[in-house]
């Protein structure tokens, strides 16, 4: 952006230069380093009040040197003037160090229908009820962007997540709206390769070992053991695994009207590791 254009956009919308700095100084009990939320001066807000902004109010971030842009939403305003804190893992993703000059800009994003999010580690398959952890934990955050990695906590637990999608846009507002989430398999999840049975051998087969039908000294039938729950839920080699649903999906998840079925063309397509849709929203 220019500086022509930037005096020209003064008038119509929220667009400062200001230089970034780390949460954390500010040493808030409020101010949460995982969510997307950052603190601007109160200059910031008295410019909002007098333009035609929409709430909840939310804003790009840019750095001008790479052309890199994520987007965030306010916290307070309460930073001494010319300076913006922002979250450090908002500030390494944009790769904006300390004191460096970010453009933010004013902005107005759909509200989110769909997410599509990959867990960095399988621990996040043993998470007893995920649709509780993201509605707690998604508070944090007002937008969402593609491509960002998101961090959700459980306690001392900290699963990360990327967003591999969103809809209607690439970039949505995740407050007050029913959003369908779909799960794809963790980073480091290796599937099983599937059993293949040696072909072309030149060896006979070898008779079986110990076959036979078992009997007893008095000559009463021989009782065969009940086989227990773990035994049964063993996998035989080269069957397919089941697909892991993080619980039931939600009725408003079912009224959003976004299924696979209709992702699909209405036609159904063999998935592995395909997770539960889950709203966002009580």
């Amino acid at each position: 952006m220019d500086f022509e254009e930037y005096l020209s956009l003064q008038s119509q919308t929220f667009v400062q230069y200001y230089r970034c700095l780390p949460l954390s100084l500010l040493h808030k009990e409020n101010a949460d380093e995982d969510g997307n939320r950052v603190i601007m001066p109160l200059s910031a807000l008295d410019r909002l009040g007098g333009l035609n902004i929409e709430y909840p109010m939310l804003f790009q971030i840019k750095h001008p040197s790479t052309e890199r842009a994520t987007h965030c939403g306010v916290l307070e305003f309460v930073a001494d003037e010319g300076f913006i804190h922002m979250p450090s893992w908002l500030m390494a993703h944009l790769g904006v160090p300390e004191n460096e000059i970010v453009l933010v800009r004013s902005t107005s994003l759909p509200k989110a229908t769909f997410m599509k999010l990959q867990p960095h580690t399988k621990d996040f398959l043993h998470v007893p009820n995920p649709k509780e952890l993201l509605e707690h934990n998604f508070g944090k955050f007002p937008c969402v962007t593609a491509g960002e990695t998101i961090a959700v906590t459980e306690g001392e637990r900290r699963y990360y997540l990327d967003v591999l999608e969103a809809c209607p846009a690439g970039a949505v507002c995740s407050i007050d709206t029913d959003c369908a989430v779909d799960f794809a398999p963790p980073l480091d999840y290796v599937e099983a390769p599937p059993f293949v049975a040696s072909q072309g051998s030149d060896e006979p087969p070898q008779p079986a070992r110990f076959s036979g039908t078992g009997r007893r000294m008095d000559g009463k039938p021989v009782e065969m053991p009940t086989p227990s729950p773990a035994a049964e839920s063993v996998v035989a080699p080269g069957v397919p695994k089941r697909m892991v649903r993080f619980g039931a999906p939600s009725a408003s998840a079912a009224a959003s009207g976004v299924s696979k079925a209709k992702e699909g063309g209405g036609k159904e397509q063999e998935k592995r590791f395909t997770g539960t849709r889950y709203s966002l929203k009580d």
